[in-house]
């Protein structure tokens, strides 16, 4: 069973919960938690339905930490496993937020039926996708693509019913997205991430402003709190991220001048990700250091690369210098968003989206065929998701 984790030091626990998914497939040894630190580590990868936690060794002890886990991981159902139903010990269980009890005994017949309706074959297909934009340097126009590329992936025909996007700033000195789209709120993400409570698909709903019927923006902060020196936390950040998939279809993500491991973190909760520059020597060598960076604090993340405002023949370093100074593979490719300067600086002067202000522009046709992609990949992984949600979850 893909994605339902196991914690537990009891072998036979790990043969029995392996036999009752041997339908389709065996539990992969990853998947199986030695403690609650490796349990809390790999919730904070996102992206896992189902827990289920072996309580005999130290049930109260192990209780009281499952209670904060399932107000900290709100997308996650825990089930509880026992080798015996204890009215105390099930009565702590509800207390501490559990969705099942399960008698260990019970494991090979009741155990998948029980994951079925925790988890419902439609929770897979439910789950957004979010979009980060990192960027080398200042002046790239990385902030200009982000709120585009949010606008742009609500435009296109993807069924009924297509909910807004959401763009979330996280430049928390001075608000790039805010100054664009002329927002300004009470609260924004750096409150969030400042409180203790939990941090939901609702709370991020109620948080985002509108700035357009089809797009959503949840501010870094209050612009009176912009250049306070902020300490991210990155599980807080995660969970952040996780809760605005849950919200929203499409999530993009503005992310400048992010330390190595916080901007690790974000890609570890992203499903695609993009890195900005100019092919300038002092954004090449950032871009090296940045893709360095997230090799050792995020192995096997895809960084896609491109290049804003770029210029053809008249950029003083061509692209195969770039590659070269970037140390690219040759399956990796840089990709040229064109150079419209007149037409974008017009519509970011007035605070329009392209799609309002520059709808021939150069530079939106270049963003809403990324924006095409980027949906065509999506509606890929839900049909390959409702394909195999039985198998995953039976």
């Amino acid at each position: 069973m893909k994605n339902v984790l196991l914690m537990t030091n009891e072998l036979a626990t790990v043969t029995a919960v392996t036999a009752a998914l041997e339908s389709n497939g065996r539990l992969d040894p990853r998947d199986v938690c030695r403690n609650l630190a490796d349990l809390t580590a790999r919730l904070e990868r996102g992206g896992i339905p189902a827990v289920l936690v072996d309580v005999d060794e130290q049930p109260q002890q192990i209780l009281t930490a499952v209670e904060a886990l399932t107000k900290r991981f709100v997308d996650t159902r825990f089930a509880v496993l026992s080798g015996s139903l204890n009215p105390n010990l099930l009565l702590l269980a509800m207390r501490s937020g559990v969705n099942n009890f399960v008698e260990k005994r019970t494991i090979p017949s009741d155990l998948t039926g029980i994951l079925k309706r925790l988890c419902p074959p439609t929770d897979l297909t439910q789950k957004g996708t979010l979009v980060t934009v990192l960027s080398a340097g200042g002046g790239c126009g990385a902030t200009t693509f982000a709120v585009n590329l949010a606008d742009e992936l609500a435009h296109l025909p993807q069924g009924p019913s297509v909910p807004p996007s959401l763009i979330v700033d996280l430049d928390y000195c001075y608000g790039a997205v805010g100054s664009y789209l002329s927002l300004d709120g009470e609260y924004g993400l750096l409150d969030l991430l400042s409180r203790t409570d939990p941090i939901d698909a609702q709370l991020i709903r109620s948080t985002a402003l509108s700035s357009a019927p089809q797009l959503h923006a949840l501010l870094g902060t209050a612009r009176e709190r912009l250049g306070e020196v902020v300490a991210l936390d990155e599980q807080r950040i995660g969970e952040a991220l996780e809760a605005c998939k849950s919200a929203y279809r499409w999530t993009v993500v503005d992310a400048p001048r992010m330390p190595g491991p916080i901007a690790a973190a974000i890609v570890r909760h992203s499903d695609a990700v993009f890195l900005m520059m100019q092919l300038t020597i002092k954004d090449l060598r950032v871009a090296r250091q940045m893709l360095a960076s997230l090799a050792l604090h995020a192995p096997g993340a895809t960084v896609q690369l491109l290049v804003g405002r770029y210029s053809g023949r008249r950029q003083w370093i061509g692209l195969d210098e770039a590659r070269e100074a970037l140390g690219l593979t040759a399956d990796q490719t840089l990709t040229c968003l064109s150079n419209d300067y007149r037409t974008v600086s017009k519509a970011v002067n007035i605070g329009r989206l392209l799609s309002e202000a520059a709808k021939r522009s150069d530079l939106r046709r270049d963003v809403q065929k990324l924006a095409a992609h980027l949906v065509q990949t999506y509606q890929s992984r839900q049909a390959a998701a409702r394909a195999t949600s039985e198998a995953v979850l039976v």
